[in-house]
């Protein structure tokens, strides 16, 4: 009976030590959950990816160079380039870089990706076109830097290249055509809307040209230079001035000649750098500006909801998920504040200065800030 029960006994160890070894070999980790993300880079050449609704530190990484563009979300990574000419791509679940190629190609603007290709304006040469893998599939020379960053549209890339706008096949870098051109570097990215492509120049000017062959539908006049890009959203061009205004431009007046018609122009009290975007459940505009304050201004009246006093300057383009809008300021603080009351939900401290804007990852294709070419408005 004993030689039964030791025996049977040695035979459960067994088999317990196999189906634990078993296990243990066929394991595979545990797989990791997306998260959604507020993301900023930093002049410290950092990217840190934040919770969007406590502001606590997710994780942080660190380039060669910095980043003063938006990166860009695609299929779970983040894509950038680097003022030292680096390219990065950054999978999100980890935190943890996965491509680091030299392009000797530096760049201070933000990029596009489009159909498993990046698409980026050096501050050196030309425009150039890549793999996800940071292979050169092909280059166009504008003749000039390029200023603005670009957007992918309709087949077509659009960027500003000093006083011209260019489009070209996004295929293969073919030029389309290249717009006239205007007095002063165009800083403002275009934005393209039913078949026209809005920007603002350092002529003063809000500029709509047509999107097949550049030629102008009209220009309206502000005060001063713009380097803010505009927002395009019912039936309404928004853009920001250094005259201390925002100006609302309609789209859709049937004027002749054909002209935009300014439907309001909200007064600030110094400049506005910063692009707009905007809260669609309540139809609210949101710009920041030099005299810190973030505005909240109604989409069809042009009147002040509230405005947001903030640290310092607010260069930073704000960036809009859900019931929030977050932005960084001079201050180095990154800010969520509530859309519907102006209310304060957090803000966290970046310890470093920044020239970027903030970007989310709402678990599908990103939200972003206006000054992006992968902006939806």
């Amino acid at each position: 009976m004993k030689k039964i029960f030791y025996l049977s006994y040695a035979m459960l160890i067994m088999l317990l030590a196999i189906s634990c070894g078993k296990q243990k070999s066929s394991d595979l980790p545990l797989p990791v959950d997306r998260k959604e993300s507020v993301y900023i880079t930093t002049n410290n050449n950092n990217l840190i990816s934040y919770n969007p609704y406590t502001g606590g530190k997710q994780w942080e990484v660190f380039f060669k160079g910095v980043c003063q563009g938006v990166p860009v979300l695609y299929k779970k990574k983040l894509y950038l380039t680097t003022d030292a000419g680096y390219f990065y791509a950054v999978d999100i679940l980890k935190g943890e870089i996965t491509i680091e190629k030299d392009l000797q190609k530096p760049s201070i603007l933000s990029i596009a990706v489009d159909n498993d290709k990046v698409y980026m304006g050096s501050q050196t040469d030309s425009f150039y076109c890549y793999d996800l893998s940071g292979n050169k599939l092909w280059s166009y020379d504008p003749g000039a830097k390029c200023t603005s960053s670009p957007q992918v549209a309709n087949g077509n890339v659009y960027f500003g290249a000093d006083v011209k706008i260019h489009a070209i096949n996004s295929s293969t870098g073919a030029a389309v055509w290249t717009s006239a051109p205007t007095i002063g570097s165009i800083l403002s990215s275009p934005r393209v809307s039913n078949g026209l492509v809005y920007y603002g120049g350092q002529d003063k000017k809000i500029y709509a040209i047509h999107e097949s062959d550049g030629s102008l539908q009209w220009s309206f006049m502000t005060g001063d230079i713009i380097t803010s890009s505009p927002m395009v959203y019912g039936g309404m061009c928004i853009i920001g001035s250094s005259d201390y205004g925002v100006y609302c431009i309609d789209t859709t007046s049937p004027s002749a000649p054909p002209a935009g018609e300014l439907r309001w122009k909200y007064p600030t009290i110094d400049r506005v750098n910063s692009s707009p975007t905007v809260h669609e459940a309540s139809n609210t505009v949101l710009i920041g500006g030099y005299d810190f304050n973030l505005y909240a201004i109604d989409h069809v009246s042009g009147t002040l909801k509230w405005k947001y006093p903030a640290g310092s300057i607010i260069k930073s383009s704000p960036v809009v998920y859900g019931n929030y809008v977050y932005f960084v300021a001079m201050d180095r603080y990154l800010y969520c504040v509530d859309v519907r009351n102006g209310s304060t939900v957090w803000k966290s401290f970046l310890n470093g200065s920044t020239e970027s804007s903030p970007m989310v990852d709402d678990l599908k294709n990103g939200q972003y800030p206006g000054v992006s070419g992968m902006s939806k408005y």
